[in-house]
């Protein structure tokens, strides 16, 4: 089987955030639900963003739920 040429450099990164999160992790003594919370509320963020430049395109600064 032939990986495609994004697979590794996307596992080498996958691997390097999850270091880097379990050293943030320990650095501020978090539990893993803390930690969890954390990295929900980050991607909630990205995803607000994303959310209202698909539903409008041409104002990505209008809020995802507004008409």
């Amino acid at each position: 089987m032939r990986l495609h040429a994004r697979t590794m450099p996307v596992q080498r990164a996958s691997n390097a955030i999850r270091a880097e999160l379990d050293r943030l992790q320990d650095e501020h003594d978090l539990t893993d639900i803390e930690m969890l919370r954390v990295l929900i509320e980050h991607q909630q963020n990205i995803t607000k963003y994303m959310l209202r430049a698909e539903r409008h395109p041409n104002d990505p600064e209008r809020k995802a739920d507004e008409e």
